[in-house]
């Protein structure tokens, strides 16, 4: 069976590609930049026998890209599980970005998520398989920064709600991730409140999890307690927590 990740050239999409290629499965993997990831595809056929292709694609850009990546299926063993670790976040996400900006935010984080889902939703039936989302803590309140960065990832979760409310369990498996802060490019040298986590860590959880029911998660666990803290504060302080 294949796996699809989206966003696989680096970070949690790359250890998840690394993890479903060391457990045997056929990949199809997404990225923007073609010459890493040829070259990860290269290398996770030859380390571990399976069959990779790689499709590049910028989803800033792309209007269909679930047509683009349906059309890369052909030929592979059926599709069995899709992993959207898409995610692109900028400094300057605040109240006065313009349109072209908060347009390629919400192209990466929200539309390419559900234009793929939807277009591969049938395959994903066929095979009973899993659809995984990731969302992010900063999804829980909105503050004055990561504003549009925050509003599609809560986008992503009324997307694994309605998914998971029009299939059960036996028909697709609908998982979704809320993230706290990942060891990558994006927070090396960054002053964080609490350690990033490894995305190796995050990835074989995610793959060890494939073949549960529909779930959603906090990762790292100790999220779930930060978020249920900051939902519970009165708006008055709240409002005061800014940067």
């Amino acid at each position: 069976m294949t796996a699809l990740v989206v966003g696989a050239s680096s970070g949690l999409g790359r250890a998840l590609a690394s993890e479903l290629a060391r457990r045997q499965h056929d990949l199809l993997l997404v990225a923007s930049d073609a010459r890493d990831l040829e070259a990860l595809a290269a290398d996770l056929n030859l380390r571990h026998g399976v069959a990779v292709r790689a499709l590049a694609l910028d989803l800033g850009r792309e209007a269909d890209p679930g047509a683009r990546i349906a059309a890369a299926l052909e030929g592979l063993s059926p599709l069995s599980a899709l992993l959207l670790p898409i995610g692109m976040s900028r400094a300057d996400d605040d109240l006065t970005l313009d349109a072209a900006r908060i347009g390629e935010l919400l192209a990466i984080n929200l539309h390419a998520p559900l234009t793929i889902a939807h277009a591969l939703l049938p395959r994903l039936l066929d095979a009973r398989g899993v659809v995984v989302l990731f969302g992010s803590v900063a999804a829980v309140r909105g503050r004055d920064r990561n504003v549009v960065y925050a509003a599609t990832k809560r986008g992503l979760e009324s997307l694994y709600e309605s998914l998971r409310q029009r299939h059960p369990p036996s028909e697709l498996r609908v998982q979704l991730y809320r993230l706290g802060f990942l060891a990558t490019n994006l927070t090396h040298g960054l002053r964080l409140p609490i350690p990033a986590v490894d995305p190796d860590v995050v990835a074989r959880t995610v793959v060890d999890r494939l073949a549960r029911g529909s779930a959603r998660w906090y990762l790292p666990r100790r999220f779930a307690l930060i978020a249920l803290l900051v939902r519970a504060l009165p708006w008055a302080i709240y409002r005061r927590m800014r940067g």
